[in-house]
């Protein structure tokens, strides 16, 4: 998988931190948890909300990108951040509360890894988790689009296609139903619509960039890249209409979780 591109992520980091703090306003308020690990924490951003909410707690951010983690331990240099693989997770100790905002969407086999995660927590800790589920939108799905559109692109096609969009959509029902087996209770889920403001079609097309199609503009040339580029903002421009300032709200979809054990 390519880097990160720490800029491009950060670059509408107010719309990408929102969800975190609404998985974190579900876990209760009485929850003071003494070892927290924030699973995917990237530039920092949900791990400080977590650090604010608990200030006595031992709060680390874990991901497996050096850029991030530079980023995140360059703006938040009283928080311990460490290199790590969600895959591969774990700890000497049993932990408070395992938090993953927007990560684990990227980590195969949920059927295995979270209840491996589960088992880390402390009886009476908490697991909460975010993801998008917006796979199927026209955010998205233009991108297919405009690759079977042109032979030429052809090529990058499986980049997509056998990636995040090959299953779009996460179903609640079936995660609940995982935590239940691995011990959990007081399961909440939810699903959430946010309508984010892009400041014009190209906004869509940066926002879209700094995370699921990252990896096949990497495969592009700097020619093939701005082609691609020119051609989504053309498409995706017939699937939302311009609000009446001249910015773009599209609607994306996303679904948490939180348990206890």
């Amino acid at each position: 998988m390519s880097a990160w591109n720490v800029d491009i992520y950060s670059k509408f980091l107010d719309l990408r931190t929102r969800p975190a703090r609404d998985l974190l306003a579900a876990i209760p308020a009485s929850f003071q948890p003494k070892i927290v690990y924030d699973l995917g924490c990237g530039p920092g951003n949900s791990t400080v909300l977590l650090k604010n909410r608990w200030p006595e707690a031992n709060v680390t951010g874990v991901d497996s990108s050096a850029e991030m983690l530079k980023k995140a331990s360059s703006e938040h240099p009283d928080i311990c951040f460490t290199t790590g693989d969600i895959d591969h997770f774990s700890s000497s100790e049993k932990v408070d509360c395992l938090f993953a905002n927007a990560s684990l969407h990227w980590c195969d086999t949920h059927e295995i890894l979270i209840p491996k995660l589960v088992k880390t927590i402390h009886d009476g800790g908490f697991f909460a988790m975010q993801m998008p589920n917006n796979f199927h939108a026209p955010t998205h799905q233009v991108a297919v689009q405009v690759l079977q559109s042109h032979a030429e692109w052809h090529q990058y096609l499986d980049k997509l296609i056998y990636g995040p969009m090959a299953k779009p959509r996460y179903l609640l029902s079936e995660y609940y139903d995982l935590l239940t087996v691995s011990g959990m209770h007081a399961i909440q889920c939810w699903e959430t619509e946010y309508y984010q403001k892009m400041p014009n079609y190209r906004g869509i097309f940066d926002w879209v960039s700094g995370t699921v199609l990252r990896s096949l503009l990497a495969k592009m040339d700097d020619v093939t890249r701005k082609k691609f580029a020119d051609a989504y903002v053309d498409t995706i421009s017939n699937a939302y209409p311009l609000q009446a300032d001249g910015s773009v709200l599209p609607p994306f979809r996303r679904v948490f979780v939180v348990a206890a054990k």
